[in-house]
């Protein structure tokens, strides 16, 4: 069972759904009034989309749901995020609607409850509250980034935790990204740098159109095990139509940083072409949605596009972030 209550932070809750659409694993929802108007005014999501990404939805007002009832069996229930409102019937089993009702369920039936709680920062009343849930068998939850992945981007960072929490609730998921020891030092630091920057969101492509002028485009994209670059495209769009005259095109990979001194860039050369064969094509869709969680509720915008593949040939990392003030290249194909 998920509850989304409304405090700030709705897109965790919608994110654990969107991880939780392809799997196995049955979803019943909650959303409660105070939660639609914060998903109203945090996302660009509408409560009809959030819905197809469960399998049944619930007024919170519906206090006869059949989740209402310990014989419902679950394995579990995430509050994400959880307001101080919800916390508070919650801890003091005060079930006066479905959401607080099911938490009390799985608590009384010993299942794991998990409490997403967004709030900061915290007075001694909040505290007790939290204790109080605590004691009565609820995780305490509170949606703390984990720095160590060191994320690209706020949306990675919204997936990492939604994960995390999937995984404390005991369903296993690629959602996250676990501990794993300190960070050895690096033989090759050109291959580190290159690596993290193929996993931000977007690069830019450069391609020649048939006049033999240049154009560029931001586009999202993914990277294979060989560092191919994966990306769609839609077919009448400018980067199309020049590839469709000539493959040859350049990329350039680098994310916003405040300063030139902080600035780590890959540059490529290569031919990119259009993907046909189906098995190509369905393995690229895995990794793209993978890395783009959102991409599952795209599917049918997605299957009117082209999917791309881009075939570097030349390899340059050039990383400005060396003490000694001069920009460091290394060409690595």
């Amino acid at each position: 069972m998920v509850g989304i209550s409304g405090s700030s932070g709705v897109i965790l809750g919608i994110r654990l759904l969107e991880i939780l659409q392809n799997s196995p694993i049955e979803t019943h929802l909650i959303i409660t009034p105070s939660a639609a108007i914060t998903i109203e005014q945090e996302t660009n999501w509408k409560l009809k989309e959030i819905y197809t990404l469960c399998q049944a939805y619930y007024s919170h007002q519906d206090i006869g749901a059949v989740i209402a009832s310990g014989s419902f069996e679950t394995a579990g229930m995430v509050v994400i995020p959880c307001s101080i409102k919800s916390l508070s019937g919650i801890a003091n089993s005060y079930t006066d609607n479905l959401l607080t009702r099911a938490a009390d369920v799985t608590l009384k039936e010993g299942r794991p409850l998990i409490l997403v709680v967004r709030e900061a920062p915290l007075h001694g009343g909040h505290i007790r509250l939290m204790q109080l849930a605590a004691q009565s068998g609820a995780v305490i939850f509170p949606p703390v980034p984990a720095f160590y992945v060191q994320s690209h981007s706020l949306d990675e960072m919204i997936t990492q935790i939604a994960g995390r929490v999937l995984k404390r609730i005991g369903i296993e998921n690629q959602a996250y990204r676990s501990w794993e020891g300190l960070a050895k030092s690096h033989a090759n630091p050109q291959t580190q740098i290159m690596n993290d920057l193929l996993a931000l969101p977007m690069l830019t492509l450069a391609t020649i159109g048939e006049d033999g002028l240049p154009h560029a485009t931001a586009l999202p994209f993914v990277a294979d095990e060989h560092s191919n670059l994966l990306f769609y495209s839609e077919h009448a769009s400018q980067q199309a139509i020049d590839l469709s005259y000539n493959a040859q095109a350049s990329v350039s990979i680098c994310p916003m940083v405040a300063g030139s001194h902080d600035l780590q860039v890959v540059q490529m050369r290569g031919v990119a072409h259009l993907l046909i064969d189906p098995r190509e094509i369905a393995a690229a869709k895995s990794l793209y949605n993978q890395k783009f969680q959102y991409t599952a509720r795209l599917k049918k915008e997605n299957d009117q596009k082209a999917l791309f593949v881009f075939l570097p040939d030349w390899i340059q990392v050039i990383d400005h972030t060396r003490a000694t003030g001069q920009p460091q290249e290394w060409q690595i194909k």
